[in-house]
Protein backbone atom coordinates (compact mmCIF):
# COMPACT_ATOMS: atom_id res chain seq x y z
CA UNK A 1 0.00 0.00 0.00
CA UNK A 2 2.84 2.22 0.57
CA UNK A 3 4.65 1.31 -2.17
CA UNK A 4 1.75 2.30 -4.47
CA UNK A 5 0.93 5.66 -2.82
CA UNK A 6 4.79 6.59 -3.60
CA UNK A 7 4.27 5.36 -7.05
CA UNK A 8 1.46 7.71 -7.32
CA UNK A 9 2.67 10.96 -5.53
CA UNK A 10 5.58 10.46 -7.80
CA UNK A 11 3.09 10.32 -11.02
CA UNK A 12 1.59 12.92 -10.16
CA UNK A 13 4.67 15.27 -9.76
CA UNK A 14 6.29 13.89 -13.05
CA UNK A 15 2.77 14.88 -14.59
CA UNK A 16 3.89 18.56 -14.87
CA UNK A 17 7.64 17.67 -15.86
CA UNK A 18 9.56 19.13 -13.18
CA UNK A 19 8.39 22.41 -13.77
CA UNK A 20 9.86 24.97 -10.62
CA UNK A 21 6.20 26.74 -10.26
CA UNK A 22 5.15 22.99 -8.54
CA UNK A 23 4.89 23.65 -5.06
CA UNK A 24 4.93 20.29 -2.84
CA UNK A 25 3.36 20.91 0.68
CA UNK A 26 4.51 17.46 2.98
CA UNK A 27 2.13 16.84 6.03
CA UNK A 28 3.03 14.97 8.74
CA UNK A 29 1.22 12.33 9.95
CA UNK A 30 1.77 9.18 12.21
CA UNK A 31 3.12 6.98 9.29
CA UNK A 32 3.40 8.37 5.06
CA UNK A 33 2.74 12.12 5.00
CA UNK A 34 0.35 13.46 3.19
CA UNK A 35 1.27 15.42 -0.03
CA UNK A 36 -0.38 18.96 -1.14
CA UNK A 37 0.26 19.77 -4.52
CA UNK A 38 -0.31 23.48 -6.27
CA UNK A 39 1.52 26.03 -8.72
CA UNK A 40 3.07 28.96 -6.75
CA UNK A 41 1.86 31.52 -9.06
CA UNK A 42 -1.78 30.23 -9.97
CA UNK A 43 -3.28 29.63 -6.82
CA UNK A 44 -3.99 32.32 -3.60
CA UNK A 45 -1.29 31.60 -1.09
CA UNK A 46 -3.09 32.94 2.11
CA UNK A 47 -6.42 31.03 1.33
CA UNK A 48 -3.97 27.58 1.20
CA UNK A 49 -2.54 28.17 4.32
CA UNK A 50 -5.64 29.39 6.01
CA UNK A 51 -8.22 26.92 4.94
CA UNK A 52 -6.55 23.88 3.68
CA UNK A 53 -2.68 23.17 5.41
CA UNK A 54 -4.24 24.52 8.91
CA UNK A 55 -6.95 21.99 8.90
CA UNK A 56 -5.01 19.12 7.43
CA UNK A 57 -2.05 19.33 10.02
CA UNK A 58 -4.34 19.94 12.98
CA UNK A 59 -6.04 16.50 11.85
CA UNK A 60 -2.79 14.88 12.34
CA UNK A 61 -3.58 11.51 10.38
CA UNK A 62 -3.55 10.42 7.04
CA UNK A 63 -7.14 11.53 6.12
CA UNK A 64 -10.24 10.22 3.60
CA UNK A 65 -12.25 12.08 1.76
CA UNK A 66 -14.78 12.60 4.46
CA UNK A 67 -12.53 13.42 7.28
CA UNK A 68 -11.03 16.04 4.94
CA UNK A 69 -14.31 17.66 4.16
CA UNK A 70 -15.18 17.87 8.05
CA UNK A 71 -11.83 19.49 8.84
CA UNK A 72 -10.81 21.91 5.90
CA UNK A 73 -13.20 25.52 6.55
CA UNK A 74 -15.70 26.60 4.40
CA UNK A 75 -13.56 29.21 2.53
CA UNK A 76 -13.08 26.59 -0.47
CA UNK A 77 -14.51 23.75 -2.38
CA UNK A 78 -13.36 20.15 -1.21
CA UNK A 79 -14.37 17.63 -4.44
CA UNK A 80 -12.51 13.76 -5.07
CA UNK A 81 -11.58 13.73 -7.99
CA UNK A 82 -9.46 11.25 -10.39
CA UNK A 83 -5.88 11.32 -11.40
CA UNK A 84 -6.04 12.79 -14.75
CA UNK A 85 -8.78 15.49 -14.00
CA UNK A 86 -6.90 16.23 -10.70
CA UNK A 87 -3.45 17.51 -12.77
CA UNK A 88 -5.93 19.29 -15.04
CA UNK A 89 -7.42 21.29 -12.20
CA UNK A 90 -3.79 22.19 -10.65
CA UNK A 91 -2.84 23.49 -13.72
CA UNK A 92 -5.95 25.49 -13.43
CA UNK A 93 -5.20 26.88 -10.57
CA UNK A 94 -6.37 24.42 -7.61
CA UNK A 95 -4.28 22.42 -4.98
CA UNK A 96 -4.49 18.60 -5.02
CA UNK A 97 -3.96 16.21 -1.87
CA UNK A 98 -2.85 12.82 -2.24
CA UNK A 99 -3.20 10.94 1.07
CA UNK A 100 -2.54 6.78 2.02
CA UNK A 101 -6.23 6.79 2.97
CA UNK A 102 -7.95 8.23 0.46
CA UNK A 103 -7.83 6.06 -2.92
CA UNK A 104 -7.66 9.56 -5.51
CA UNK A 105 -6.89 13.14 -5.46
CA UNK A 106 -8.44 15.79 -3.24
CA UNK A 107 -9.06 18.54 -4.61
CA UNK A 108 -9.30 22.37 -3.15
CA UNK A 109 -10.76 25.32 -4.91
CA UNK A 110 -8.25 27.41 -4.17
CA UNK A 111 -7.52 29.57 -7.24
CA UNK A 112 -6.39 33.01 -7.64
CA UNK A 113 -9.26 35.24 -8.12
CA UNK A 114 -7.16 38.02 -9.48
CA UNK A 115 -9.18 39.43 -12.41
CA UNK A 116 -9.30 42.86 -14.70
CA UNK A 117 -11.84 45.21 -12.88
CA UNK A 118 -15.28 45.84 -14.33
CA UNK A 119 -14.92 48.95 -16.91
CA UNK A 120 -16.69 50.71 -20.00
CA UNK A 121 -14.85 49.00 -22.83
CA UNK A 122 -12.65 51.02 -25.09
CA UNK A 123 -14.08 49.76 -28.37
CA UNK A 124 -17.78 50.48 -27.17
CA UNK A 125 -17.88 54.05 -25.57
CA UNK A 126 -21.53 55.61 -25.08
CA UNK A 127 -22.69 58.85 -23.86
CA UNK A 128 -26.27 57.60 -22.29
CA UNK A 129 -25.94 54.02 -21.54
CA UNK A 130 -24.44 51.46 -19.08
CA UNK A 131 -20.94 51.73 -18.41
CA UNK A 132 -20.42 47.86 -17.82
CA UNK A 133 -17.90 45.84 -19.87
CA UNK A 134 -16.88 41.99 -20.35
CA UNK A 135 -13.65 41.32 -18.94
CA UNK A 136 -11.20 38.21 -19.46
CA UNK A 137 -13.05 35.81 -16.66
CA UNK A 138 -15.66 33.80 -17.98
CA UNK A 139 -17.43 33.30 -14.31
CA UNK A 140 -17.77 37.34 -14.02
CA UNK A 141 -19.28 37.78 -17.75
CA UNK A 142 -21.51 34.76 -16.75
CA UNK A 143 -22.67 36.96 -13.89
CA UNK A 144 -23.04 39.76 -15.53
CA UNK A 145 -25.29 38.26 -18.18
CA UNK A 146 -27.49 37.01 -15.14
CA UNK A 147 -27.50 40.03 -13.40
CA UNK A 148 -29.82 41.09 -16.76
CA UNK A 149 -31.60 38.06 -17.34
CA UNK A 150 -32.62 36.68 -14.03
CA UNK A 151 -34.92 33.92 -15.30
CA UNK A 152 -34.18 30.36 -14.73
CA UNK A 153 -34.34 30.00 -18.97
CA UNK A 154 -31.04 31.39 -19.04
CA UNK A 155 -28.89 28.13 -20.03
CA UNK A 156 -25.14 27.88 -19.85
CA UNK A 157 -23.32 25.03 -21.39
CA UNK A 158 -20.06 24.89 -20.55
CA UNK A 159 -16.82 23.07 -22.69
CA UNK A 160 -13.63 22.71 -22.87
CA UNK A 161 -11.46 23.35 -25.83
CA UNK A 162 -7.72 22.48 -26.51
CA UNK A 163 -5.39 19.67 -25.92
CA UNK A 164 -3.03 21.66 -24.08
CA UNK A 165 -4.96 25.45 -23.23
CA UNK A 166 -8.21 23.18 -21.68
CA UNK A 167 -10.07 26.94 -22.48
CA UNK A 168 -13.61 26.72 -21.15
CA UNK A 169 -16.29 27.85 -23.34
CA UNK A 170 -19.53 28.45 -22.90
CA UNK A 171 -22.63 28.59 -24.97
CA UNK A 172 -25.53 30.76 -23.48
CA UNK A 173 -28.92 30.99 -24.91
CA UNK A 174 -32.75 31.39 -23.29
CA UNK A 175 -34.59 28.32 -23.18
CA UNK A 176 -37.73 28.24 -24.98
CA UNK A 177 -36.74 31.23 -27.22
CA UNK A 178 -33.31 30.47 -29.25
CA UNK A 179 -33.69 27.15 -31.58
CA UNK A 180 -32.92 23.75 -30.02
CA UNK A 181 -31.40 22.79 -33.68
CA UNK A 182 -28.84 26.19 -33.27
CA UNK A 183 -27.58 25.31 -30.23
CA UNK A 184 -26.96 21.15 -30.67
CA UNK A 185 -25.49 23.03 -34.29
CA UNK A 186 -22.99 24.99 -32.07
CA UNK A 187 -22.07 22.54 -29.43
CA UNK A 188 -21.71 20.05 -31.94
CA UNK A 189 -18.90 22.24 -34.30
CA UNK A 190 -17.33 23.25 -31.00
CA UNK A 191 -16.94 19.56 -29.47
CA UNK A 192 -15.60 18.49 -33.09
CA UNK A 193 -12.29 21.03 -33.27
CA UNK A 194 -9.05 19.30 -31.90
CA UNK A 195 -6.60 21.69 -31.24
CA UNK A 196 -3.70 22.61 -29.13
CA UNK A 197 -5.45 25.98 -28.00
CA UNK A 198 -7.78 28.07 -27.72
CA UNK A 199 -6.67 31.66 -26.53
CA UNK A 200 -9.35 34.00 -27.32
CA UNK A 201 -12.60 33.91 -28.56
CA UNK A 202 -11.23 34.72 -32.11
CA UNK A 203 -10.45 31.19 -32.40
CA UNK A 204 -13.51 30.21 -31.78
CA UNK A 205 -15.37 32.85 -33.79
CA UNK A 206 -12.93 30.98 -37.16
CA UNK A 207 -14.14 27.66 -36.05
CA UNK A 208 -17.81 28.74 -35.98
CA UNK A 209 -17.89 30.67 -39.36
CA UNK A 210 -19.58 27.97 -42.00
CA UNK A 211 -17.39 30.39 -44.93
CA UNK A 212 -14.00 30.93 -43.27
CA UNK A 213 -12.32 32.66 -46.58
CA UNK A 214 -15.43 35.10 -46.82
CA UNK A 215 -13.86 38.51 -46.74
CA UNK A 216 -16.98 39.70 -44.98
CA UNK A 217 -17.78 38.58 -40.81
CA UNK A 218 -20.26 35.98 -40.24
CA UNK A 219 -20.57 36.45 -36.47
CA UNK A 220 -21.26 39.51 -34.17
CA UNK A 221 -18.77 40.57 -31.36
CA UNK A 222 -19.42 42.67 -28.58
CA UNK A 223 -18.07 43.94 -25.55
CA UNK A 224 -20.95 44.79 -23.51
CA UNK A 225 -23.29 42.66 -21.23
CA UNK A 226 -26.41 44.57 -22.22
CA UNK A 227 -25.97 44.05 -26.01
CA UNK A 228 -25.53 40.63 -25.37
CA UNK A 229 -28.57 40.42 -23.18
CA UNK A 230 -30.27 41.86 -25.85
CA UNK A 231 -29.27 39.15 -28.64
CA UNK A 232 -30.05 36.77 -26.37
CA UNK A 233 -33.56 38.55 -25.54
CA UNK A 234 -34.33 38.35 -29.69
CA UNK A 235 -33.28 34.52 -29.75
CA UNK A 236 -30.03 34.44 -30.62
CA UNK A 237 -26.79 32.38 -28.95
CA UNK A 238 -23.73 34.40 -27.09
CA UNK A 239 -20.45 32.34 -26.85
CA UNK A 240 -18.20 33.41 -23.69
CA UNK A 241 -14.69 32.33 -23.94
CA UNK A 242 -12.28 32.25 -20.66
CA UNK A 243 -9.42 34.76 -21.26
CA UNK A 244 -11.51 37.05 -23.63
CA UNK A 245 -13.43 40.02 -23.03
CA UNK A 246 -16.06 39.61 -26.21
CA UNK A 247 -18.25 37.65 -26.60
CA UNK A 248 -19.44 36.15 -30.04
CA UNK A 249 -23.10 36.17 -31.50
CA UNK A 250 -24.39 33.93 -33.68
CA UNK A 251 -26.74 34.03 -35.67
CA UNK A 252 -25.51 37.56 -37.75
CA UNK A 253 -26.89 40.15 -39.89
CA UNK A 254 -25.00 42.35 -41.90
CA UNK A 255 -27.55 45.41 -40.28
CA UNK A 256 -26.34 44.31 -36.94
CA UNK A 257 -22.87 46.68 -37.40
CA UNK A 258 -24.95 49.91 -37.99
CA UNK A 259 -27.13 49.28 -34.75
CA UNK A 260 -24.67 50.48 -31.84
CA UNK A 261 -25.13 50.32 -28.56
CA UNK A 262 -26.24 53.50 -27.83
CA UNK A 263 -29.00 53.39 -30.10
CA UNK A 264 -31.23 51.85 -27.01
CA UNK A 265 -30.65 54.56 -25.04
CA UNK A 266 -31.39 57.74 -26.99
CA UNK A 267 -34.53 59.29 -28.59
CA UNK A 268 -35.91 57.80 -31.63
CA UNK A 269 -35.54 60.17 -33.81
CA UNK A 270 -32.25 60.97 -33.26
CA UNK A 271 -31.22 56.91 -33.76
CA UNK A 272 -32.87 57.41 -36.50
CA UNK A 273 -31.05 60.19 -38.40
CA UNK A 274 -27.46 58.50 -37.00
CA UNK A 275 -28.61 55.16 -38.40
CA UNK A 276 -29.29 56.98 -42.08
CA UNK A 277 -26.02 59.04 -41.70
CA UNK A 278 -24.10 55.59 -41.10
CA UNK A 279 -25.66 54.23 -44.40
CA UNK A 280 -24.36 57.73 -45.87
CA UNK A 281 -21.00 57.40 -44.02
CA UNK A 282 -20.89 53.91 -45.51
CA UNK A 283 -21.77 54.87 -49.21
CA UNK A 284 -19.30 57.65 -49.28
CA UNK A 285 -16.59 55.87 -47.68
CA UNK A 286 -16.48 53.11 -50.59
CA UNK A 287 -17.94 54.77 -52.87
CA UNK A 288 -16.11 58.09 -53.23
CA UNK A 289 -12.37 57.38 -53.72
CA UNK A 290 -13.54 54.96 -56.34
CA UNK A 291 -15.86 57.69 -58.40
CA UNK A 292 -13.29 60.78 -57.98
CA UNK A 293 -10.52 58.45 -60.00
CA UNK A 294 -13.13 57.08 -62.93
CA UNK A 295 -15.27 60.36 -63.58
CA UNK A 296 -11.75 61.81 -63.75
CA UNK A 297 -9.98 59.42 -65.85
CA UNK A 298 -12.71 58.19 -67.94
CA UNK A 299 -15.97 59.78 -67.44
CA UNK A 300 -15.05 63.90 -67.16
CA UNK A 301 -17.39 64.96 -69.11
CA UNK A 302 -20.18 64.10 -66.45
CA UNK A 303 -18.46 66.96 -63.77
CA UNK A 304 -19.79 70.34 -63.78
CA UNK A 305 -17.22 72.60 -65.80
CA UNK A 306 -15.92 74.72 -62.33
CA UNK A 307 -15.52 71.46 -60.68
CA UNK A 308 -13.60 70.37 -63.56
CA UNK A 309 -11.27 73.53 -63.53
CA UNK A 310 -10.59 73.03 -59.94
CA UNK A 311 -9.66 69.26 -60.22
CA UNK A 312 -7.45 70.31 -62.80
CA UNK A 313 -5.73 73.37 -61.66
CA UNK A 314 -5.89 70.94 -58.42
CA UNK A 315 -3.47 68.51 -60.04
CA UNK A 316 -1.48 69.71 -62.79
CA UNK A 317 2.05 68.97 -62.23
CA UNK A 318 1.75 65.65 -60.29
CA UNK A 319 3.61 63.05 -61.77
CA UNK A 320 1.38 59.68 -61.22
CA UNK A 321 -2.01 58.94 -62.82
CA UNK A 322 -5.59 59.61 -60.66
CA UNK A 323 -5.49 55.90 -60.03
CA UNK A 324 -1.86 55.45 -58.62
CA UNK A 325 -2.29 58.79 -57.10
CA UNK A 326 -5.72 57.98 -54.80
CA UNK A 327 -3.88 54.51 -54.02
CA UNK A 328 -0.59 56.05 -53.22
CA UNK A 329 -3.47 58.08 -50.50
CA UNK A 330 -5.28 55.14 -49.79
CA UNK A 331 -1.95 53.04 -48.59
CA UNK A 332 -0.37 56.29 -46.79
CA UNK A 333 -3.83 56.55 -44.35
CA UNK A 334 -3.88 52.82 -44.04
CA UNK A 335 -0.01 52.72 -43.00
CA UNK A 336 -0.85 55.61 -40.66
CA UNK A 337 -3.66 54.39 -38.98
CA UNK A 338 -1.58 51.29 -38.56
CA UNK A 339 1.27 52.74 -36.80
CA UNK A 340 -1.35 54.85 -34.20
CA UNK A 341 -2.84 51.75 -33.14
CA UNK A 342 0.24 49.91 -32.33
CA UNK A 343 1.93 53.09 -30.87
CA UNK A 344 1.60 53.65 -27.23
CA UNK A 345 -1.79 56.10 -26.65
CA UNK A 346 -0.12 59.27 -26.51
CA UNK A 347 2.32 58.85 -28.90
CA UNK A 348 -0.39 57.31 -31.26
CA UNK A 349 -2.05 60.24 -30.80
CA UNK A 350 0.52 63.03 -31.76
CA UNK A 351 1.46 60.42 -35.03
CA UNK A 352 -2.30 61.00 -36.06
CA UNK A 353 -2.18 64.35 -36.01
CA UNK A 354 1.25 64.87 -37.68
CA UNK A 355 0.53 62.62 -39.68
CA UNK A 356 -2.94 63.62 -41.26
CA UNK A 357 -1.95 67.77 -40.99
CA UNK A 358 1.73 67.78 -41.21
CA UNK A 359 2.44 65.33 -43.62
CA UNK A 360 -0.32 65.24 -45.85
CA UNK A 361 0.06 69.45 -46.66
CA UNK A 362 3.70 68.86 -46.93
CA UNK A 363 2.95 66.04 -49.72
CA UNK A 364 0.30 68.70 -51.42
CA UNK A 365 3.17 71.19 -51.40
CA UNK A 366 5.81 69.10 -52.54
CA UNK A 367 3.62 68.15 -55.77
CA UNK A 368 3.11 64.52 -54.84
CA UNK A 369 -0.97 64.47 -53.98
CA UNK A 370 -3.02 66.65 -55.07
CA UNK A 371 -5.40 68.62 -52.51
CA UNK A 372 -8.31 67.53 -53.90
CA UNK A 373 -6.88 63.58 -53.49
CA UNK A 374 -6.03 63.99 -50.18
CA UNK A 375 -9.68 65.63 -49.03
CA UNK A 376 -11.47 62.55 -50.71
CA UNK A 377 -9.39 60.10 -48.55
CA UNK A 378 -9.88 62.27 -45.32
CA UNK A 379 -13.57 61.85 -46.36
CA UNK A 380 -13.60 58.14 -47.17
CA UNK A 381 -11.46 58.14 -43.81
CA UNK A 382 -13.74 59.81 -41.92
CA UNK A 383 -16.60 57.70 -43.06
CA UNK A 384 -15.48 54.54 -42.89
CA UNK A 385 -14.51 54.47 -39.10
CA UNK A 386 -18.18 55.38 -38.04
CA UNK A 387 -18.78 51.55 -38.44
CA UNK A 388 -15.87 50.11 -36.62
CA UNK A 389 -16.45 46.69 -36.74
CA UNK A 390 -16.43 46.56 -40.74
CA UNK A 391 -13.14 48.68 -41.08
CA UNK A 392 -10.81 46.11 -42.34
CA UNK A 393 -13.52 44.78 -45.03
CA UNK A 394 -14.45 48.40 -46.26
CA UNK A 395 -10.77 48.98 -46.60
CA UNK A 396 -9.72 45.77 -48.72
CA UNK A 397 -13.01 46.98 -51.13
CA UNK A 398 -12.43 50.60 -51.08
CA UNK A 399 -8.85 49.91 -52.26
CA UNK A 400 -10.46 47.18 -54.88
CA UNK A 401 -12.91 49.73 -56.46
CA UNK A 402 -10.41 52.31 -57.04
CA UNK A 403 -8.19 49.17 -58.98
CA UNK A 404 -11.60 48.46 -60.82
CA UNK A 405 -12.50 52.57 -61.27
CA UNK A 406 -9.21 53.04 -62.85
CA UNK A 407 -9.77 49.94 -65.37
CA UNK A 408 -13.46 50.43 -66.28
CA UNK A 409 -14.47 53.66 -65.07
CA UNK A 410 -17.50 54.12 -63.34
CA UNK A 411 -19.42 51.35 -65.28
CA UNK A 412 -17.06 49.21 -63.76
CA UNK A 413 -17.58 50.54 -60.31
CA UNK A 414 -21.49 49.48 -60.52
CA UNK A 415 -20.61 46.35 -62.15
CA UNK A 416 -18.92 45.58 -59.21
CA UNK A 417 -20.71 46.91 -56.22
CA UNK A 418 -23.60 44.42 -57.62
CA UNK A 419 -21.14 41.93 -58.14
CA UNK A 420 -20.58 42.36 -54.16
CA UNK A 421 -24.23 42.53 -53.44
CA UNK A 422 -25.11 39.47 -55.36
CA UNK A 423 -22.51 37.35 -53.40
CA UNK A 424 -23.62 38.93 -49.87
CA UNK A 425 -27.22 38.07 -51.10
CA UNK A 426 -25.79 34.13 -50.91
CA UNK A 427 -24.05 33.97 -47.84
CA UNK A 428 -26.38 32.93 -44.51
CA UNK A 429 -25.52 32.56 -41.12
CA UNK A 430 -27.18 29.16 -39.68
CA UNK A 431 -29.89 29.62 -42.18
CA UNK A 432 -30.32 33.24 -41.56
CA UNK A 433 -30.17 35.60 -44.77
CA UNK A 434 -27.52 37.52 -44.30
CA UNK A 435 -28.96 40.61 -45.90
CA UNK A 436 -32.21 40.49 -44.47
CA UNK A 437 -34.08 42.12 -44.07
CA UNK A 438 -33.87 43.45 -47.41
CA UNK A 439 -32.78 40.16 -49.07
CA UNK A 440 -35.27 38.88 -48.67
CA UNK A 441 -37.45 42.02 -48.38
CA UNK A 442 -39.27 41.72 -44.69
CA UNK A 443 -42.01 44.76 -44.46
CA UNK A 444 -41.84 44.48 -40.55
CA UNK A 445 -38.09 44.01 -39.91
CA UNK A 446 -37.26 46.16 -42.71
CA UNK A 447 -38.82 48.92 -41.02
CA UNK A 448 -37.19 48.72 -37.63
CA UNK A 449 -33.68 48.64 -39.25
CA UNK A 450 -34.10 51.75 -40.42
CA UNK A 451 -36.69 53.63 -38.16
CA UNK A 452 -35.69 52.74 -34.16
CA UNK A 453 -39.44 52.38 -32.45
CA UNK A 454 -40.73 52.78 -28.94
CA UNK A 455 -40.21 49.44 -26.78
CA UNK A 456 -44.17 49.34 -26.53
CA UNK A 457 -44.09 49.29 -30.60
CA UNK A 458 -42.39 45.93 -31.24
CA UNK A 459 -44.37 42.74 -31.12
CA UNK A 460 -42.56 40.47 -32.44
CA UNK A 461 -38.42 39.45 -32.76
CA UNK A 462 -36.77 39.20 -35.69
CA UNK A 463 -39.01 37.33 -38.32
CA UNK A 464 -36.08 36.53 -40.28
CA UNK A 465 -34.56 34.18 -37.29
CA UNK A 466 -37.55 31.96 -37.84
CA UNK A 467 -38.48 31.07 -34.43
CA UNK A 468 -41.36 29.33 -32.63
CA UNK A 469 -41.72 31.91 -30.20
CA UNK A 470 -41.81 35.28 -31.47
CA UNK A 471 -43.71 37.42 -29.50
CA UNK A 472 -41.67 40.20 -28.04
CA UNK A 473 -44.11 41.90 -26.24
CA UNK A 474 -47.67 41.07 -24.89
CA UNK A 475 -50.79 43.80 -25.91
CA UNK A 476 -50.92 46.45 -23.51
CA UNK A 477 -54.49 47.38 -22.23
Amino acid sequence: MQQDYAMLCRRFFDAFFGTTDLIVKEIPTETEPMRLYYLDAMTDGTQVDLSVLRPLVSLGRAADFPSVVKAVTAGCSVKEEDFDTAVLSVGAGDAALLSPAAPNPIVFGVRKGNVRAIAEPPTSLVVKGPREGFVEDIKTNMVLLRRRIRSNKLVFCTLKIGRFSETTVAISYIKGIAKPDLVEKIKSRLQSVDTDGIVDSSAVEKILEERPYSLFNQLGNTEKPDVAATKLLDGRVAILVDGSPIAVTAPFLLIEDLQVAQDYYNRNTRVTFLRLMRIFSLFFALILPASYVSVQTHQYQIIPLQLLVTILNASSGIPFTPTLEMLIALVFFEILGEASVRMPRHVGMALSVVGAIVLGETAVKAGLLSSVTVLVVAISGIGIYTIPDEVGVLSVLRLLLVVVGGLFGIFGVLLFTILCVAYLTSLDCYGVPYLSPYAPIEDESLRQSLVMHNLTDVYRRTPALKLKNKTKLGRLI
